[in-house]
């Protein structure tokens, strides 16, 4: 009688992962290939294939990805693969910040501190439609305030909505 528990509650458990991995985004993507699109964008950073990181981070920023938009500022700002374009960066630098962990708060505030305010205020207009063309309400992307586990500290962590 165990050994049928057991297997009933696998078969459920298997059953409920594979009905979550066919869910899709309202841009109609499987979720894993959107998993995929994004691991495989952040692997070639880490790889230093810059190439292919620029496409794949690319795609899954304007997707909604938040880790995407925040690692395709970093390409941007610090020339990976590239020429440094310090505009191209500081939009996707500033509609990934929805999501906001301490890591990313420093880097934010150590960029912001290096650029003129007269650049910030001229980007202004373009971070606002930015915005509304790759931010959270545009892309169907969930934030929420909630803590890791282990922590007392709450960040904003951003995912995308599967159906």
């Amino acid at each position: 009688m165990k050994l049928l528990s057991y297997v009933a509650l696998f078969v459920l458990s298997v059953g409920a992962s594979s009905a979550l991995a066919n869910q899709r985004t309202t841009e109609n993507m499987w979720k894993t290939d959107y998993d995929n699109l994004v691991n495989s964008g952040l692997r070639a950073l880490q790889n230093e294939r810059y190439d292919k990181a620029f496409e794949k981070l690319t795609e899954c920023a304007k997707l909604g990805s938040k880790e995407c938009q925040f690692y395709l500022a970093r390409m941007y700002l610090v020339g990976l693969g590239m020429e440094p374009d310090y505009q191209q960066g500081w939009l996707w630098l500033n509609v990934a910040m929805e999501q906001q962990t301490s890591e990313w708060n420093k880097a934010f505030k150590d960029i912001d501190g290096a650029l003129p305010e007269s650049f910030k205020t001229a980007m202004e207009p373009y971070v606002a439609e930015h915005f509304k063309l790759y931010g959270s309400d545009a892309t169907d992307v969930r934030c929420e305030r909630r803590s890791e586990v282990g922590s007392n500290i709450r960040n904003v962590i951003c995912e995308k909505r599967f159906y």
